[in-house]
């Protein structure tokens, strides 16, 4: 098949990418503590479910060193009832009780949903003899998720750093993702400049940052995936 560029490989994020959770951690922690008859902010809860509560807050760091041996979800849970009660959002046995309901929460089917043009665009790549593989930064449970969501078929592989050492966009992570595919033949697709864009381009391959806002000038951004095909073929 006759391309106008290079570009053989196509390696996408997944979060605010192809899908989402309609809510996500401060969303779920306020639900949850609300249920267990804490009423607090998102305000409140914001600046420690954006903190350095999960894996991925610092990819440098291996999972060995970041767990110490503990699980996923009874790490990141901890992390997360620790700081309420350090902020004082509730009592550590508020925070501990409603922390219990996390992962079933969080991981429910029901809550995750993909961009309206995401099917369209991965059948379309398709069609056109691109090969396709997702990098992801995610729950224990992603591969169940994503499976649900319809996703699976298209991709050779999926690599999902629960499952692995590290965290994207270490090389690691990036290596298994890449796989038998060439650096020059391949584009990492993301909507995070820096985990996504700068981690490929340091890591040797193209990059295009998608839906977030191009805040830097990148060259090679789309406002929605739907644009993603045509911009492939100028690469």
């Amino acid at each position: 098949m006759f391309y106008m560029s290079k570009i053989k490989n196509v390696i996408f994020d997944f979060d605010m990418t192809l899908g989402f959770r309609t809510t996500m951690w401060t969303d779920t922690v306020k639900e949850l503590l609300l249920e267990n008859n804490v009423y607090a902010t998102s305000e409140q809860i914001r600046p420690i479910t954006h903190g350095n509560v999960y894996p991925w807050s610092d990819p440098a760091l291996s999972h060995r060193e970041f767990f110490k041996g503990k699980g996923w979800w009874e790490t990141v849970s901890e992390n997360i009832a620790n700081g309420l009660a350090e902020n004082e959002v509730c009592t550590k046995r508020e925070a501990d009780e409603a922390m219990k309901g996390l992962r079933e929460r969080f991981c429910d089917l029901r809550f995750w949903k993909l961009f309206p043009d995401t099917l369209d665009t991965l059948e379309k790549l398709s069609s056109q003899g691109y090969l396709l593989s997702l990098v992801s930064n995610h729950i224990p449970e992603a591969r169940e998720i994503f499976n649900h969501l319809g996703l699976g078929a298209y991709f050779t592989r999926m690599v999902i750093s629960s499952e692995e050492e590290y965290e994207k966009p270490h090389t690691t992570v990036l290596l298994k993702a890449l796989g038998d595919f060439d650096k020059d033949k391949t584009v990492l697709v993301g909507d995070n400049y820096f985990a996504d864009v700068l981690g490929a381009l340091q890591f040797g391959m193209g990059a295009v940052l998608v839906r977030k806002p191009n805040l830097t000038g990148y060259n090679y951004y789309c406002k929605t995936l739907a644009e993603l095909p045509a911009l492939l073929k100028r690469m």
